[in-house]
């Protein structure tokens, strides 16, 4: 469940953007403004919180300036976009973003184990490629076929859902396996 928690910013934005854009944006920013300080208050903010914050505040401030804004049309790929670059960059620097959702679920003698952290690189590789590959769909699906708003949401869902039931599987997987070998493993 913290990893709906972690992208509740982006659900809003997804859900309420339909209805309209300034709506699921300005929603969205006090979402990640309320997630970022009461992970900030437990000591626990991380990047992803972090950038979803950043991400919206600034989106709802042009949405809101804006409306008319061209970058309306481009908020599905760039919604991705900087998922992927924040998957991405959480890889680049040997902390995959996941790291941090998955120690809320763990006790801290697992989070510096490596089958722990090889767990979590292997889930931010697949969100990153989901994002990745979501964004491009945005962008193409807006490029060549701007009214198929039908297909903007089959990306944007598929993009969530499909890492999302690989995590659930993939964890439970990796600890069966664990749990074979006579180890424990709590990602």
């Amino acid at each position: 469940m913290n990893y709906v928690r972690g992208f509740a910013p982006w659900i809003c934005y997804g859900a309420l953007s339909a209805f309209d854009w300034r709506l699921g944006m300005c929603t969205a920013a006090v979402v990640a403004v309320l997630l970022l300080l009461g992970a900030r208050r437990r000591g626990d903010a991380d990047l992803l919180s972090a950038v979803t914050c950043g991400f919206f505040v600034v989106m709802a401030a042009v949405a809101v300036g804006d409306p008319t804004s061209g970058l309306h049309r481009w908020t599905g790929a760039l919604v991705n976009a900087a998922l992927a670059v924040t998957a991405l960059t959480s890889l680049a620097v040997g902390k995959p973003f996941t790291l941090a959702i998955a120690r809320s679920q763990v006790p801290q003698e697992y989070w510096n184990s490596p089958r722990f952290v090889h767990v979590n690189t292997v889930l931010t590789r697949v969100w990153a490629a989901a994002f990745v590959g979501a964004a491009v769909a945005c962008a193409v699906i807006v490029g060549y076929a701007d009214s198929n708003t039908a297909a903007l949401v089959t990306a944007q869902v598929l993009g969530f859902v499909v890492p999302l039931v690989f995590s659930t599987r993939y964890v439970t997987h990796a600890r069966a396996a664990a749990a074979a070998h006579g180890a424990q493993l709590a990602p």
